[in-house]
């Protein structure tokens, strides 16, 4: 593995529990992390919502400080930037996309003034398109978000047969994506991170249940351990932290989030 990070990837599992990914079988997923570091404990914020969660993920702090909905986008000017804007800031000749399913992604959480190739489709038209994407001109700051594990919670509950099912759909469909990483002779100088906003109870979520609170982080690339689980708490907002020092960046005085013990040699 290439001692220097150039790339960093976040696939986003939206409504994926702790407990339910490591439960179901998940090869491409599971292969990825066994050569990095995961948690199956990570939890993420409340109200644990996707617009609040992938809020924290992306400006690294907490919903009352980036108060992101439906009807209120990302600020301009937040003392709490994005992880891709002040990557974009720092080096504004890098390659940023956004491929996401749940399109509120692209229009309210990154910012609008963002240079970013942004994509939302199905999940299996995602996955297509995100491989392609990548084979054909390499990005260098890459989002995706895959929707459809959420969305056999809410039909049929969470952590129910049907949706250990679609866990185990997207997983192959994440592969895709891994597979094109590989493909395009990138994976070695890039952090990968799989990462869920949420989980949930019954058929819903927004509680400060543990199922839904909990949810996978895990991590690979240059100078982050091999093989470990990782023991120290993380939370979804570390998220930005741990991929600007693999850049090489400072995080923004203005966020909360750290970097957990554990994840880099």
């Amino acid at each position: 593995m290439s001692s220097a990070c150039k790339r960093t990837f976040v696939i986003g599992l939206d409504g994926a529990m702790g407990s339910a990914m490591r439960k179901a079988q998940t090869p491409n997923i599971d292969a990825l992390l066994a050569e990095g570091v995961v948690s199956y404990s990570a939890q993420t914020v409340v109200p644990s919502s996707s617009y609040q969660a992938w809020g924290a993920m992306f400006h690294s702090v907490s919903p009352e400080k980036h108060r992101i909905d439906g009807e209120h986008p990302c600020g301009e000017e937040l003392a709490w930037p994005s992880y891709m804007k002040v990557i974009q800031n720092a080096r504004p000749e890098l390659r940023v996309a956004s491929f996401s399913c749940w399109n509120p992604i692209n229009t309210n959480i990154i910012e609008r003034s963002l240079n970013c190739h942004r994509v939302s489709l199905p999940d299996p038209a995602l996955a297509s398109a995100a491989a392609e994407y990548i084979r054909a001109t390499p990005p260098d700051v890459f989002f995706m978000q895959f929707d459809f594990i959420d969305a056999a919670g809410h039909s049929h509950g969470y952590g129910t047969a049907p949706y250990l099912e679609q866990i185990e759909r997207t997983d192959a469909e994440v592969g895709q994506v891994i597979d094109a990483i590989k493909e395009a002779g990138i994976l070695d100088d890039s952090l990968v991170i799989v990462v869920s906003d949420h989980g949930g109870l019954d058929k819903g979520h927004g509680s400060a249940h543990p199922d839904c609170l909990t949810i996978i982080w895990g991590a690979r690339g240059p100078k982050v351990k091999r093989g470990v689980e990782l023991a120290d708490r993380i939370s979804i907002m570390d998220t930005g932290p741990v991929i600007l020092k693999a850049l090489g960046l400072p995080a923004p005085r203005g966020w909360d989030g750290r970097v957990p013990r554990g994840v880099f040699v």
